[in-house]
């Protein structure tokens, strides 16, 4: 499940605090957070246009499973767009320069064996890598699947018998973005990548704070997801944390959030 909650306050010294500024909060939810296996893949942005063109290259490794380190390409299943062979378990594990992560879409043409030949996309290189995706059948998403770090692993298997055409799976890299902060000014908050898809297990954390800190409560002011826009939000005192978390299922556009201190 995907949400963003508010607090009033962060950890402070003990001692007295004086009355300080409270800090409004005019939100501004434009496509938010959805969650749960029933959503719909929201519509193409701008800027995903940008990162699906950007993923359109030619580099391309097709044997069954290698150590990629390019920053732009594709994998394909041996043999496509022909059939792939029986009893396959291909592995290609992904590791791109640190400070960026990595961006995965499947060409349009998918198809394997319903329920027996499989895509798997992991965060990661170990063998308790977090599973992002995992693709059977005539799946065809235009979604693009990030990871959270510079490394990924990618494998595909099938079983004895129905071959068919496979996959071809376009990577590039991309900056990871920034997410969370302390901010002491007014502004606007974003989910990263925002209008686009925020990433999977995403967990931002920012802190708005005016002058000296009040003490922390462990109650949130405002747990919210889902499309609906929640109503402007004051706080009671000079002190807020925003989380915002993202599970590894669906991804949406996120949200804009403007705030003022008065």
């Amino acid at each position: 499940m995907d949400s963003m909650k508010i607090f009033r306050g962060i950890p402070m010294f003990h001692g007295e605090c004086s009355r300080m500024p409270a800090i409004e909060f005019a939100i501004q939810i434009l496509v938010v957070l959805l969650l749960g296996a029933g959503a719909v893949i929201g519509e193409t942005t701008e800027k995903n246009e940008t990162l699906i063109a950007s993923l359109n290259v030619t580099e391309t490794t097709s044997f069954c499973g290698g150590f990629v380190t390019h920053s732009f390409g594709n994998i394909t299943s041996p043999n496509y767009p022909s059939n792939y062979d029986d009893m396959l378990n291909c592995k290609w594990h992904f590791q791109v320069p640190s400070s960026n992560r990595i961006l995965f879409q499947f060409y349009k043409l998918f198809r394997t064996e319903q329920g027996y030949d499989r895509v798997s996309i992991y965060d990661g290189i170990s063998n308790s890598a977090r599973l992002i995706v995992e693709l059977t059948g005539n799946d065809s998403l235009s979604q693009i699947f990030t990871t959270t770090s510079n490394t990924a692993t990618v494998r595909f298997t099938t079983d004895s018998s129905l071959n068919f055409a496979g996959f071809a799976l376009y990577y590039s890299v991309d900056p990871i973005p920034a997410c969370g902060g302390v901010l002491y000014t007014d502004g606007t908050i974003e989910t990263p990548d925002f209008p686009a898809h925020y990433p999977s297990s995403a967990k931002c954390r920012w802190i708005i704070t005016a002058d000296i800190m009040d003490p922390i409560t462990d109650l949130p002011l405002l747990i919210h997801s889902g499309y609906s826009i929640p109503d402007t939000l004051l706080s009671p005192s000079n002190q807020l944390v925003l989380i915002f978390q993202s599970d590894h299922v669906i991804n949406q556009s996120g949200f804009e959030l403007n705030y003022k201190i008065i």
